[in-house]
């Protein structure tokens, strides 16, 4: 019986700490339980510190709570060894068996099971004051959480705006440089095409306009066809008047050839008397020959020598040669020259007469000087041009006497023509 008080002393007296451990640590008087470690976080404020003061000093106001699971468990754990060593000695110290020792294990077994019931219900409030503590926690976590996520995604959204911005000045820069490297060309040919879309509304009013335009591109080419019939018998007409002019004029240069060669001696009778030459002509053969006293261009001379039916000279044997060497009179030795009918206009070197004719191998008198070599020498000191008419140096010998000279210059003239 005396050992069964002292059990019962021993368990209410663990009882008594185990409770009153509780609650010492639920109101904060044992801090160093809350916090055992000086590099510990805790999550205690300014305002719970305050407030665990203020309950301490008997105020009755109850602030926040820390989380106290811990210290709960490690409580009930150390309650049970010390139950559970109790017993043991007890075990060991009193006999198994016997009415004493199953109504002493019956008390014991009804204490340790209220002693449970007390701690369970003593970690059902911690807990539902841990939910009320963790869950304005909770709230603060999902709301940092919160302002991190919108952060973030604030900073996400600049990024693809620069990003947007970016990508949209190089679409204007790539479109620039399209723009610059196309051809001309083809830009002008897409202005064309927008011109001919727009332009689609006025297709009919163009249509009827190019209408108008056929007609009248018809009326046109009907009356191109009637002028140009009109031309050609305008031109038939003056073919025919040109051959009746040069038909006039042959009969004109015929009356002429008459009146110098049969002049009318009695105008009441028209009688002519007709003789070979006309006067200040000279006859030779055949030909008559006129020796100028003036001096002209060779092609001034020629001119001169057709009005007068004639035309320079042209030699065609060595008695001609010599007739005309001789018959040439000299007024004074710078006027000893006298153009002839000979040229190399034509070809270089291939000398012509007036007629067309080549100048005969066995019929040419050409002047061969001692030191100075032979004409024609085409001399283009006095005239770039260079010497391609022929004449006669009445100076020089009567079988050496042909010379080429510069068209321009002006010297006498020999015509000749039929009797």
């Amino acid at each position: 019986m005396c050992f069964h008080n002292k059990l019962h002393q021993l368990v209410l007296f663990f009882a008594l700490s185990e409770l009153l451990l509780g609650n010492m640590v639920g109101r904060r008087w044992l801090p160093w339980i809350n916090n055992p470690s000086p590099g510990s976080i805790t999550v205690t404020s300014d305002k719970q510190e305050g407030e665990t003061s203020s309950g301490f000093l008997g105020n009755g106001r109850k602030g926040k709570r820390a989380p106290i699971c811990p210290v709960v468990g490690v409580s009930v754990l150390c309650l049970l060894l010390l139950l559970l060593s109790c017993g043991a000695a007890v075990y060991n110290a009193v006999p198994h068996s016997g009415p004493e020792w199953n109504g002493l294990l019956l008390e014991n077994q009804n204490i340790s099971g209220g002693l449970l019931t007390r701690a369970n219900h003593l970690l059902e409030e911690r807990g539902l004051r841990l939910q009320e503590q963790t869950g304005p926690l909770s709230a603060d976590l999902r709301s940092a959480d919160l302002r991190s996520a919108d952060l973030a995604l604030s900073l996400a959204s600049a990024e693809l705006a620069e990003r947007i911005a970016n990508l949209t000045s190089a679409n204007l820069r790539l479109a620039w440089e399209r723009e610059r490297l196309l051809p001309r060309e083809a830009v002008e040919r897409n202005h064309t095409a927008r011109r001919l879309l727009d332009s689609e509304e006025e297709g009919p009013r163009l249509s009827g306009a190019n209408g108008l335009l056929g007609e009248e591109l018809l009326r046109e080419r009907e009356e191109n066809r009637r002028l140009r019939g009109e031309v050609e018998d305008l031109s038939h007409q003056l073919t025919q008047l040109q051959e009746q002019k040069r038909d006039m004029e042959s009969v004109r240069e015929a009356f002429r050839s008459l009146d110098l060669y049969c002049p009318v001696v009695t105008p009441w009778t028209k009688e002519r008397i007709c003789r070979k030459c006309p006067d200040s002509w000279r006859l030779f053969e055949n030909k008559c020959y006129f020796f100028s006293s003036q001096t002209l261009t060779w092609s001034s001379s020629r001119a001169w020598c057709r009005t007068q039916g004639g035309d320079l000279l042209i030699v065609n044997s060595q008695a001609e040669q010599s007739f005309v060497f001789q018959s040439g009179p000299v007024p004074q030795p710078s006027c000893s020259r006298l153009w002839m009918g000979l040229s190399d206009r034509e070809e270089e070197g291939e000398w012509r007469w007036v007629d067309g004719t080549r100048v005969l191998s066995e019929v040419q008198f050409w002047l061969s000087r001692p030191g100075l070599g032979p004409e024609p020498d085409d001399w283009k000191l006095d005239d770039p041009r260079g010497e391609d008419c022929g004449l006669l140096d009445a100076s020089e010998q009567a079988l050496g006497s042909w010379m080429d000279g510069s068209c321009e210059e002006s010297y006498r003239w020999i015509c000749e023509k039929n009797v």
